[in-house]
């Protein structure tokens, strides 16, 4: 398909966002990065947290930003979990391990403009996400005009 920068995005019907985030009381994002070696995407001190001025709790996310073969969102649930557990499954011991001290969760964002489907995740891929033992969330949003 020829695009030329003047036309508009192509809209699917279902698209999806995929990160693994840590939040808790005493984390420390520079620590979580040293821990798995990982470049997070986004993250939240504790010191800017007290000082966003309403109650937020510090947090660590990682999407794989940056690296070969990332995208913003993602044509299949499956295919962007796939990428994340590419990056993640080295160091799932230590994702264990940080989970044991803060909440961790597979966090994924399905975003939606027909109400005719959503993700399927095949056997092997709920294996592999559940092998980290945690949970694994989808938001879900309408939007009925791109």
């Amino acid at each position: 398909m020829n695009t030329s920068p003047n036309d508009p995005p192509v809209l699917l019907a279902h698209s999806y966002t995929v990160e693994l985030r840590f939040t808790g009381d005493g984390l420390d994002p520079v620590e979580l990065t040293r821990q798995l070696n990982l470049q997070p995407h986004n993250v939240l001190s504790a010191s800017d947290a007290a000082s966003s001025g309403r109650r937020r709790r510090p947090f660590w996310a990682y999407k794989g930003h940056g690296e070969d073969g990332f995208q913003p969102q993602w044509h299949s649930l499956e295919a962007g979990l796939r990428f994340l557990l590419r990056h993640l499954t080295p160091c799932r011991a230590a994702v264990i391990d940080i989970s044991k001290s803060f909440e961790g969760i597979w966090w994924c964002g399905h975003f939606q403009t027909s109400f005719d489907g959503g993700p399927t995740l095949s056997a092997e891929v709920m294996s592999e996400v559940a092998s980290f033992g945690l949970p694994l969330a989808i938001d879900n949003y309408f939007a009925d005009q791109p």
